[in-house]
């Protein structure tokens, strides 16, 4: 792993924090963190994106429609907790309502939860309206822009922002399981390693893959599955859904990981239980050298569930003649 990759990591990981608390503040009808959040974004968003925002409480206690303004690149930015076409429009309206337009090129509309997706592609008038596509943002839209960022000092600069903001002091590394699987699926996914066609071919198939193809080890590895589930079910599952890794990274992954696990399953003459250990063993030394914490019971959940997901021990296409 690159140190770009292992930044982006750490900041994946803490900035998807946020939209959870978000969320259940708001159903306590707690409102500090949203006060929180226009300091922390204002920070957040110059570092990222270079604007000079400050906040617009500071000017103007009543100040309309904006949060965070930037006179000098003419940005300015409401931060909300609130997705629903209605506060969307409201937020417009009083934009042109106090002629905003006439200071600012652009308001965007940060959503610290998660966004909604309109059906409308503009929201205003002939004075001044937003694209509800590239205007109205929330984490996923600041994360997909980071791992875009070319220069390591300005990622790295983000990543201990984030640290000394949102990483409690006891908590002063990512939890082993966490940093393992996202490792894993970043090293997998990397795109020098495509494997594109290589000759496998099938779908989720977990009674031909588990009690058929390897029907004497069948007990051991779905009961290994089912233990191991307990423990790193949850964390997977939130980390495809909240890191932004993508899918395509995903696919990628699970495309290199056929021809990988394929190589060592020849290699123990077509043992998956034996494999298996080869396979966290592998991912431990490479993992390892790279100077991660590495949590092996959740390399091997990773590797199993891909198993499950037939992207591990893969069935060869069947040629005709």
């Amino acid at each position: 792993m690159t140190k770009k990759q292992e930044y982006i990591t750490t900041i994946i990981t803490l900035l998807t924090r946020i939209p959870p608390l978000v969320e259940a503040s708001n159903k306590l009808n707690l409102t500090d963190v949203n006060n929180f959040s226009e300091d922390f974004y204002e920070q957040l968003l110059n570092l990222v994106y270079g604007y000079s925002l400050k906040n617009a409480n500071q000017f103007d206690p009543n100040a309309a429609a904006i949060d965070l303004r930037d006179l000098n690149n003419k940005i300015s930015v409401q931060v909300t907790s609130t997705s629903s076409l209605k506060k969307t429009t409201t937020t417009v309206d009083k934009f042109i309502e106090h002629k905003l337009f006439e200071k600012y090129d652009r308001l965007i509309i940060l959503n610290i939860a998660k966004k909604s997706k309109h059906k409308d592609k503009s929201i205003g008038n002939d004075q001044f309206s937003i694209d509800t596509e590239n205007d109205i943002w929330d984490v996923n839209d600041v994360l997909k822009d980071i791992k875009y960022l070319t220069d390591i000092e300005k990622i790295k600069a983000i990543r201990d922002f984030l640290i000394k903001e949102l990483q409690d002091q006891s908590d002063s590394t990512l939890p082993n399981e966490v940093n393992t699987i996202l490792a894993m699926i970043e090293m997998l996914s990397n795109e020098k390693h495509p494997e594109a066609g290589n000759g496998f071919i099938e779908d989720p198939d977990p009674d031909n893959k588990i009690h058929k193809r390897f029907a004497d080890h069948a007990t051991y590895l779905t009961n290994r599955y089912y233990d191991l589930y307990i423990e790193y079910g949850q964390v997977l599952g939130a980390i495809n859904e909240e890191s932004d890794i993508g899918s395509q990274a995903l696919r990628r992954a699970g495309t290199y990981l056929k021809g990988y696990s394929d190589d060592i399953l020849t290699k123990c003459d077509g043992d998956p239980k034996a494999a298996l250990n080869e396979l966290v063993e592998s991912f431990k030394n490479h993992l390892s050298n790279l100077g991660f914490s590495f949590d092996a019971c959740a390399a091997e959940f990773y590797i199993v569930d891909q198993l499950i997901k037939c992207n591990v021990f893969p069935n060869r296409k069947v040629s005709n003649g």
